[in-house]
């Protein structure tokens, strides 16, 4: 690859992990004491690819003139007027780094529009591809001419970030981490394990080269390399682990032929997402390199976590009922399976309740939208404190509600269904001073006694209820 090819995809790289408006690298010319463009990526209609910049003109000269970073947020009035936009923009930061070997090549400069500041971690994965550009720049001034020599390493790091960040969900993002090409990192096994936080306990989404079935192995912040990778948000790199134990889950896993490890945090805004843990079956295999890859390619993952789990929340809201707060049944019927995937575990028995309040349109009918509805309000809140955790609640129609408990045997669902029905039948609910007798049918089905399927769960609780319906004498 020619090192102008190179220099393009560290740009490239460098605009994607810090999100910016523009990126770009100025070139020195230290007999004219001048900064002149020599590669950028910018997202402006007003970049001026001819600028030209002095050293000590501005922000940027500075740099030049100090080699020391320059970091600037919270624009004042003015000080955006830089030379290689044609016009004032609105931007919030900038970030110039001096690029450094043996003496100045050049400054990458960064800016954004989104944020106010460049966190430290982003700063120092800048850091890292200026000093990549230092490399490449001087060999370019040693040689005389751009080197026609062959690196894949960046278009394919930057094809990898690009493949990891557009993962649609978690789960697939669990599986492209688990195959990074090994022309990357050279990892005989990989996990992926999830934190729901610091101080609760990691489970592993995906996993490839292990000897031992680790798919429901605890993992602890604090314990072993996954667990301290998590509890210290900071990449760790053992390049020989040979001849000495080396715990990566938790102490009662066997013992692997792996022999280089490393495991580096996914972090969004500072708060732990997951664990990304590589090894080797070769001593001295991964190194430090590989770190930096991989903390490429897990900000890259962040980025995927947040699409995806704001895609997941306006999924889930826009399928919210608006008069009881609870998941609809076009949610139930379009994410069934996910539902099915959280509330099915380890073969515990599951338990559903249809209850349908067979008076409720006559209740609308006769005492108005407002009170149907703060009816049905109540009914769900007094659901969600009586009946014991864990369960959900979804509306299932406009007159009748899905109770699924988890962990609960048909006998014991049944014993909380009959509870709830003598509530029905002994009390009346007062709404707005009004005093409302429910008529209610009910429906049970169990898991895994009668199926395994939620939609066939579903339905026999369904039919049950309405075969209740017919026994209610009129």
């Amino acid at each position: 690859m020619a090192i102008t090819n190179i220099l393009s995809h560290l740009i490239e790289l460098a605009a994607n992990v810090s999100d910016a408006f523009t990126t770009a690298l100025f070139q020195a010319d230290r007999d004219r004491k001048s900064l002149f463009l020599r590669e950028h990526l910018s997202l402006s209609g007003n970049f001026n690819g001819e600028a030209v910049i002095s050293f000590n003109d501005g922000p940027i000269g500075k740099v030049a003139q100090t080699l020391k970073p320059e970091i600037i947020e919270y624009f004042e009035e003015g000080i955006n007027r830089l030379s290689f936009y044609r016009k004032d923009e609105e931007l919030k930061s900038l970030l110039a780094l001096p690029i450094v070997y043996e003496e100045l090549e050049g400054i990458l400069v960064v800016d954004s529009k989104e944020s106010y500041s460049f966190t430290p971690k982003i700063q120092k994965i800048l850091q890292g591809f200026s000093d990549q550009m230092a490399w490449h720049l001087h060999q370019e001034k040693l040689t005389g001419e751009v080197s026609q020599e062959s690196d894949p390493l960046f278009g394919e790091l930057n094809s990898c970030c690009r493949f990891i960040a557009q993962s649609p969900n978690r789960p697939a993002l669990a599986e492209r981490l688990a195959q990074i090409p090994p022309s990357l990192i050279p990892a005989d096994a990989t996990a992926v394990i999830w934190f729901d936080g610091v101080d609760i306990p990691g489970r592993i989404q995906n996993h490839r080269g292990f000897i031992q079935p680790i798919s429901s192995a605890p993992i602890l912040p604090g314990k072993g390399i996954a667990g301290s990778c998590a509890k210290n948000l900071k990449p760790i790199l053992i390049p020989n682990a040979e001849g000495r134990k080396t715990i990566l889950f938790h102490e009662e896993e066997e013992m692997e032929s792996l022999k280089s490890v490393t495991a580096v945090p996914i972090m969004i805004s500072d708060q732990l997402q997951g664990v990304l843990l590589c090894a080797s079956e070769k001593p001295g295999t991964l190194n430090h390199t590989h770190v930096d890859r991989l903390t490429l390619i897990t900000s890259s993952a962040a980025a995927a976590l947040v699409c995806a789990d704001t895609k997941r929340r306006w999924d889930y809201d826009k399928n919210l009922d608006q008069i009881t707060g609870v998941p609809n049944h076009r949610f139930l019927m379009e994410h069934h399976a996910a539902v099915a995937h959280e509330i099915f575990k380890e073969e515990k028995p599951v338990s559903l309740c249809i209850v349908a309040v067979n008076n409720l349109p006559s209740i609308y009918e006769t005492f108005g939208l407002a009170c149907g509805d703060q009816l049905l309000r109540q009914t769900v809140s007094m659901f969600s404190k009586v009946i014991p955790s864990p369960k959900y609640v979804f509306k299932y129609s406009d007159t009748s509600l899905l109770i699924i408990m988890m962990e609960r045997e048909l006998k014991e669902s049944r014993e909380i269904t009959e509870r709830l029905k003598k509530v029905f039948e002994k009390n009346a609910f007062f709404v707005n001073g009004k005093s409302l007798q429910l008529e209610t049918s009910w429906g049970n089905a169990s898991y895994p006694n009668e199926s395994g399927n939620l939609l066939d769960l579903i339905g026999i609780a369904w039919s049950r209820t309405t075969q209740s319906m017919k026994e209610v004498p009129c």
